[in-house]
């Protein structure tokens, strides 16, 4: 049994880590500020497991970091909604870099054994084939660039302090404890009252959606996999689905129609068309590959 950290642990992916890690017998404590996050995620973890900290909080999360002293940390703390990092820049750049320091300074004085660093498919230009780990790193917009910032700031960490690094460049997650208006919660929310007529936004771009469970056996396999320096993973499906073959899935499930209305209110400038996980390392390192396919996570859904 190892002690373990996970920050963001109370929000959408970073719970499922947590509900992985408690599985495999390990001691795990949360450090989250509940901006986003919700206790309700962290049911059954004792209370002074849990640390209301903000990573802005550098005396503070020094202090949680050195009280808990853990062997494995899972860094996934960040704002990650890109709308509101695009309306947000100042408060992205130090929630999402500087953030990322202030830990790995508490670190310092407190050292692990593993780190696990959660990054994004942002970083990468747009691309109509699959996204490898050897591709350019070349954000578009201010998530992905703050994210291609904190994986040169852990890359340096694990050199300088020799502890092994996972970098898990995160594709899109879908399933269960949600915490931002991302699309299928947005359909899921419209098909749950009663509604066959969808008001959406995009709806060609293509996306490689991946279940929370399946990425949190990722994210614990590949914090595993590097045995010294610093090592990058795409976490996906390595499937993609427009916003049409989504809704399409869901009138599977549901026996019945939909339409769909675009509404021009909802529409955003999208600068790529297809996102799409290569995940052959990933397995070859690990032996993961994702389990629950997109209609069974819908079907979940749409159930509750």
């Amino acid at each position: 049994m190892k002690r373990a950290l996970v920050t963001g642990g109370a929000g959408f992916i970073g719970s499922h880590v947590v509900d992985e890690l408690v599985a495999m017998g390990h001691e795990v404590h949360v450090i989250d500020n509940f901006m986003n996050g919700r206790r309700e995620h962290l049911a059954g973890l004792p209370a002074d497991r849990i640390h209301e900290v903000d990573i802005r909080d550098h005396a503070g999360l020094s202090r949680a970091v050195a009280a808990i002293a853990p062997q494995l940390v899972y860094h996934l703390a960040a704002i990650h909604f890109i709308p509101y990092c695009t309306e947000h820049p100042t408060e992205s750049v130090l929630i999402n870099i500087q953030g990322t320091q202030n830990l790995l300074d508490a670190l310092a004085n407190a050292p692990a054994e593993r780190l696990f660093f959660a990054s994004t498919a942002a970083v990468y230009p747009p691309k109509e084939d699959k996204h490898l780990e050897t591709d350019p790193s070349e954000p578009m917009d201010v998530y992905g660039a703050t994210k291609s910032a904190g994986e040169a700031l852990v890359k340096a960490y694990a050199h300088t302090a020799g502890i092994p690094v996972a970098i898990g460049r995160l594709f899109n997650a879908v399933g269960h404890r949600e915490t931002n208006p991302h699309l299928l919660p947005e359909i899921v929310n419209q098909l749950a009252t009663g509604a066959r007529t969808l008001h959406l936004g995009n709806l060609e771009p293509r996306r490689d959606f991946v279940d929370t469970r399946d990425m949190a056996r990722a994210i614990v396999a590949a914090s595993l996999a590097v045995p010294s320096g610093s090592d990058v993973f795409n976490i996906g499906s390595c499937r993609q689905y427009s916003v049409i073959e989504v809704v399409q899935i869901c009138e599977r499930i549901l026996g019945e129609p939909i339409k769909i209305v675009q509404d021009p209110a909802r529409v955003r400038k999208v600068e790529r068309q297809s996102l799409l996980a290569g995940i052959d390392k990933l397995t070859a390192a690990t032996g993961w590959s994702p389990d629950i396919d997109l209609e069974q996570t819908l079907r979940e859904l749409l159930a509750t």
